[in-house]
């Protein structure tokens, strides 16, 4: 928790002093605006204070939940609800409003948001206009057209409310929420229709955000551009909507030169283009503009922007960034085990520049350890090739309680693998769906035919492929190529030629490998025909592809 500014702690000290702070609501008044960034502080005086006014008591804490709705602490707002409750004070038709408002800054968890509805539906407050309008505009930010039309369904019995078209009441709050509800779920011609019909008085900032986000989320980019630039008023979340839009794209030079224009930059802006940098793999420039913020901007990066770039020194193995990223976080002191997995990003880091003994210990120093930090580190052990410690690690967590999923599973094959553990991987393998409840994927069998092919069983990766109850793809069945040039068993590499014949691919490695089979078996006349495929079905041979799949 940040320390409490001076002024508040004086304040609050001269009130407990004299006393004050006990005879009216008045004082509390002042100093609940000032709460939200002292979560603790909020909690104590909530329980200790409020219950002293009674008739004040849901006023003072619907000032609280406001006063956190509009804070970078909104979580507050539930606490304060809670503590409303527990307190044994019936909330009223002004806290649903605020708490709704907190609820749509959490899209990633429309839980949240649910569990507002149903508190409301249950007190009966789905009469209450104002609250129907604050539930329609947080499903509008969830993107959530059906739950909007489950409000207008659950308040058919309010004359005012039975469906959009017939509400008398159909403010800018109203149309809004429609608008952004349609056009996030791809509803388009829907959207745009509203959009046109709603009053010109109605069609706020908000409209036209939705509306850009709408298009360009659902690949109508330039459709996007245009309603931006007719924008007649832009605000900040404006030029983000549209970043982001070209981002989503893969336009990410459309992107850099809206970003280079910007009037102002906030921490969405930065985080949008440094995180389109990363997922578009452009590595080097995720690091330049991540500089750039240090050097020209007095924003700090979130975790999410953090979670980006050490992706990118992860890809380009760059250890040294990577450190001072880890310094980074740790002086203002992020959270590594939240719901942005930066801990897992730190322990990938460091597994990928070959520093495993750095990505346990950054393991060991999480308070929580999610799925994602598990596969973090089971993951960078196998493809280091350690595969004992990544079998290892692979019991704790099934100790732990945390589930192993697909990914975890592949690792886990994958290690063994290299490590020519057979037992071990086929344990694995057949207790897959009974003991996780992961069912084989085309990814895990073609581990185990790597697995297979690599101890020389290939009669067995054979038979493994024919019970596959999926079409084998060219990598499962380059996987036992591989194994058979590696045992000189020609027959099974003949078999598996036909097999990636039949798949019409035209990957380069596959019958570059074949032909390299042939050539060690003396076959000279196969091995030309082989690479006189490539040259009959123009397929480039890439560069250093002569022994290994590409």
């Amino acid at each position: 928790m940040a320390a409490a500014p001076r002024h508040l702690l004086l304040l609050l000290g001269r009130l407990l002093v004299s006393g004050e702070i006990h005879r009216s609501p008045d004082h509390l008044r002042k100093i609940i605006p000032l709460l939200p960034s002292h979560p603790n502080l909020a909690a104590a005086l909530s329980s200790l204070y409020f219950p002293l006014f009674p008739s004040s008591a849901t006023f003072l804490h619907n000032l609280l939940i406001r006063a956190s709705a509009a804070s970078p602490s909104p979580r507050l707002s539930f606490a304060a609800f809670s503590c409303l409750l527990r307190s044994g004070y019936l909330p009223d038709n002004f806290t649903f409003p605020q708490l709704a408002k907190s609820a749509s800054r959490f899209p990633s968890f429309p839980r949240t948001g649910a569990q507002v509805h149903a508190q409301a539906a249950r007190r009966g407050f789905l009469a209450d206009i104002f609250v129907v309008n604050s539930l329609l505009a947080m499903y509008a930010a969830f993107r959530d057209t059906a739950s909007m039309w489950g409000v207008f369904d659950s308040c058919a019995e309010v004359a005012d409310v039975r469906v959009f078209d017939e509400m008398p009441e159909r403010n800018g709050v109203s149309w809004s929420a429609m608008v952004g509800a349609y056009a996030g779920a791809g509803e388009l011609d829907v959207a745009r229709d509203m959009f046109d019909r709603m009053p010109a008085v109605g069609r706020n900032v908000v409209t036209w955000n939705s509306m850009v986000t709408g298009f360009a989320r659902h690949g109508l980019l330039p459709l996007a551009r245009k309603i931006f630039y007719e924008m007649p008023l832009k605000n900040l979340v404006s030029w983000n909507a549209m970043i982001r839009g070209y981002m989503v794209n893969g336009e990410m030079d459309g992107a850099r030169e809206l970003f280079d224009v910007m009037p102002e930059k906030d921490v969405v802006s930065w985080t949008c283009m440094i995180s389109g940098y990363a997922q578009a793999g452009r590595y080097a420039e995720t690091l330049a503009l991540f500089r750039s913020m240090q050097s020209k901007s007095i924003i700090q990066p979130n975790e999410v922007a953090m979670v980006s770039v050490l992706s990118a020194c992860a890809h380009l193995t760059a250890l040294e960034e990577g450190r001072w990223a880890h310094t980074f976080i740790d002086k203002h002191k992020m959270i590594l085990d939240n719901e942005f997995n930066l801990g897992a990003a730190l322990i990938d880091m460091y597994a990928k520049c070959g520093r495993t003994d750095m990505a346990v210990k950054t393991f060991h120093s999480l308070d929580q350890k999610n799925v994602s930090a598990w596969n973090a580190l089971i993951t960078g052990l196998a493809v280091n090739g350690d595969a004992l410690q990544c079998i290892d690690v692979f019991e704790q967590m099934k100790r732990s309680g945390e589930n192993p999923n697909d990914i975890t599973l592949v690792s886990v094959l994958t290690a063994c693998a290299h490590a020519g553990l057979v037992d071990e991987g086929q344990q694995c393998f057949q207790s897959m769906a009974s003991a996780f409840g992961v069912q084989p994927e085309l990814k895990h069998y073609g581990c185990m035919v790597d697995l297979l092919g690599r101890a020389g069983l290939l009669d067995e990766a054979e038979e493994l492929i024919s019970s596959m109850p999926m079409a084998p793809d060219v990598k499962v069945l380059g996987a036992l190529l591989g194994a058979s040039r590696m045992h000189e068993r020609f027959d099974v590499a003949e078999r598996v030629q036909r097999g990636i014949l039949n798949l019409n691919t035209k990957q380069p490695g596959c019958h570059v490998l074949m032909s390299d089979i042939y050539a060690a078996a003396g076959k000279w006349a196969d091995a030309l025909e082989a690479r006189g495929f490539l040259q009959r079905h123009n397929i480039r041979k890439l560069p250093a592809s002569s022994s290994s799949m590409q």
